[in-house]
């Protein structure tokens, strides 16, 4: 009992360890027969696109030019690109009550959403090396708001400092850097209002995001202007032309299946009448 307990114990102490691990492993299909067979022609690609068919949807595949649909969407639906094959295809996943649905789309039916890359391209002259800007904080903030850039609308991530306390975390020490390590953030950009964000790239797995330095708990920062792309109006999705062959193909092995039970039960039958 007492060896039970033990054990029991160092497992506790190190799930808080583990948790950071499994961001970090790179996400696979379970189910794409395709993507294994060519999964070293596919680059990582890790970024999210809006759907934009000329049709008013998407349709994804099995596989590039594949005759089986896993599914559709109408375009402005946000889709998170995992692998690219041969700059033309592109791999994305959704799940639904925990299972997994995998498809290719042609990258020409995206466009893509206005992220962390995008600022630092836009923006790389203005964004400079951290030094030091966040070491002497000593703010009363209950948590940390991270965002996809400074004036994206939304909040991307959120990190409550007492809840990550319990996991022996400390985000602030992350942050502000300590005698032992040195701070997660990598850069800094003041925007045009004069707050100072920093970028923080990794912590607790990728995180590529922004936060600022001034208010770290700010939820109601000015929206940046971003370029929007012009999207095809939606609609309603149909099954493509291509995407009937597997239905075709299983009535007419069920027509042919039923013609030779037919022929043979019919000459089984005049057999037995002779």
């Amino acid at each position: 009992m007492k060896r039970l307990l033990t054990c029991a114990l160092a497992l506790a102490m190190l799930l808080p360890l583990t948790a950071p691990a499994y961001a970090d492993v790179m996400w696979e299909p379970n189910d794409n027969s395709f993507y294994y067979r060519h999964q070293y022609q596919c680059e990582y690609e890790n970024r999210s696109y809006y759907a934009n068919g000329r049709e008013g949807f998407v349709t994804l595949w099995d596989a590039p030019d594949g005759s089986l649909v896993r599914s559709q969407f109408e375009n402005g639906e946000t889709l998170w690109v995992y692998f690219i094959y041969e700059d033309n295809w592109a791999l994305t996943a959704y799940w639904v009550d925990g299972r997994e649905t995998s498809g290719w789309v042609p990258m020409s039916d995206l466009e893509r959403v206005y992220d962390f890359i995008c600022f630092e391209e836009e923006y790389a002259d203005r964004i400079a090396p951290y030094n030091g800007e966040f070491a002497d904080f000593d703010g009363d903030v209950e948590a940390v708001n991270f965002y996809a850039y400074p004036g994206a609308p939304a909040v991307s991530q959120s990190f409550d400092l007492a809840e990550m306390s319990k996991h022996g975390g400390s985000i602030l020490d992350n942050l502000t850097g300590t005698a032992e390590a040195p701070s997660y953030i990598s850069s800094i950009f003041v925007d045009e209002d004069g707050r100072t964000w920093g970028y923080v790239n990794y912590m607790y797995g990728h995180l590529n995001s922004w936060f600022c330095l001034d208010e770290p708990d700010g939820t109601d920062f000015p929206v940046r202007e971003v370029d929007a792309p012009s999207l095809t109006p939606a609609r309603t999705p149909t099954l493509p032309a291509a995407g009937y062959a597997p239905y075709i193909l299983v009535a007419a092995v069920v027509a042919v299946t039923a013609g030779l039970l037919a022929f043979f039960y019919g000459k089984r039958r005049k057999k037995t009448t002779d």
